[in-house]
């Protein structure tokens, strides 16, 4: 067990949406500099660093291709070597969303490229922290990382979600449990809705800073190989119920085995 201390991590930080004008057929949404909480459980122990991820380039206004009344994505049945069938195909109501950092709004990164990824958000760590969240890493054998997400059709809401495929399922699993139980300790998360039918999935409501600020609701869970990460926001008045019905129908997705339901 490692014997530093955790510090608390900072309420995210959530400047509002900017004017933007209309376009036909399009969905234009600003995205903002959301800052979460990355947690990483050291095997054999409870020993943990908090991180503060910052997406990138995420102040610049990102056009949203899509149209209610084009047909929406089908999924085929999944083989065990497409990561990205697994993901939920965009829903009646939503289009596809903004860029998630770097690889648009629909990526798949497998094999060196996902444990690169991964262990990219030890870099400015100190170097016995750094080696402790890489040797974690490498216990869960990532297979891949698959993105997507959502805007709601009325541009009120980004659903961002984000699947890896591991080996080690068990590692998986205790290290979403330390999560979500970390994030309940630290007593300034609200507790989001429940996902009906997914008992493991936990979400949790970050604090909003100022009147003007947007909600931001992180939940995870984990299904067969996967683990499931999911992070919404928008204006006041989150709608929590919608994130939640999109998670359960993520993780129905999955234990469904790529087909659309």
């Amino acid at each position: 067990m490692s014997d530093e201390m955790p510090q608390e991590p900072e309420a995210p930080q959530e400047p509002g949406f900017q004017d933007r004008p209309a376009a036909p057929r399009r969905r234009r949404l600003t995205t903002v500099l959301v800052a979460g909480v990355v947690l990483l459980a050291v095997a054999g122990g409870v020993g943990f660093t908090v991180v503060t991820v910052r997406d990138a380039d995420r102040t610049a206004a990102t056009t949203v291709w899509g149209d209610a009344k084009e047909p929406k994505q089908q999924a085929g049945r999944h083989s065990g070597g497409d990561l990205r069938e697994r993901l939920l195909p965009v829903p009646d109501g939503y289009v596809p969303g903004p860029d998630i950092d770097e690889f648009g709004n629909d990526h798949v990164i497998t094999g060196q490229d996902a444990v690169d990824r991964f262990e990219a958000g030890s870099d400015d760590l100190p170097a016995r922290q750094r080696e402790a969240r890489r040797k974690a890493v490498d216990k869960l054998r990532l297979k891949g990382l698959a993105m997507r997400s959502y805007a709601s059709e009325d541009d009120d809401l980004v659903i961002e979600t984000r699947l890896a495929e591991i080996g080690n399922r068990q590692v998986g699993r205790d290290l979403k449990d330390f999560q979500s139980g970390f994030l309940r300790a630290l007593g300034v998360f609200k507790k989001g809705p429940a996902i009906k039918g997914h008992r493991n999935a936990d979400c949790f409501l970050a604090p909003r800073e100022g009147k003007d600020g947007l909600d931001l609701l992180t939940c995870s869970a984990y299904e067969d190989d996967l683990l499931v990460s999911v992070t919404a926001y928008g204006p006041k008045s989150l709608d929590t119920k919608a994130v939640a019905d999109l998670l359960a129908r993520q993780l129905d997705h999955i234990s469904s085995r790529g087909e659309f339901v």
